[in-house]
């Protein structure tokens, strides 16, 4: 899988971006973003009807167009990205139990 160009940085975790932002830092434009909101890939914020994205939204964006530039389709990469997000879950639920019997 390619590198990705741009690389998300802010110093404030709570920091919130316009579409416009997200565009530039991730390099993508605003209707494929829009795109992947739509297929419910990226969980945004609405604040007056227009979305916002927070820094793990960023990452995420760069992550499916990761897979796009790998000839993946949008469909399976809703697949993927669901299948990822169990994944972490259930990690998430392990770590979590394994804390509670030490």
């Amino acid at each position: 899988m390619k590198t990705p160009l741009y690389k998300i940085v802010t110093t404030d975790p709570e920091r919130i971006f316009s579409l416009e932002q997200a565009a530039d830092l991730t390099g993508m434009h605003t209707e494929m973003i829009l795109e992947f909101v739509r297929a419910n890939l990226i969980h945004v914020q609405l604040c007056e009807k227009a979305p916002q994205f927070d820094e793990a939204a960023l990452v995420r964006i760069r992550h499916i167009e990761n897979l796009r530039q790998e000839h993946v389709n949008l469909r399976t990469v809703c697949y993927i990205i669901h299948l990822l997000d169990r994944l972490e879950s259930s990690e998430r639920e392990l770590r979590t139990l394994r804390e509670r019997l030490r």
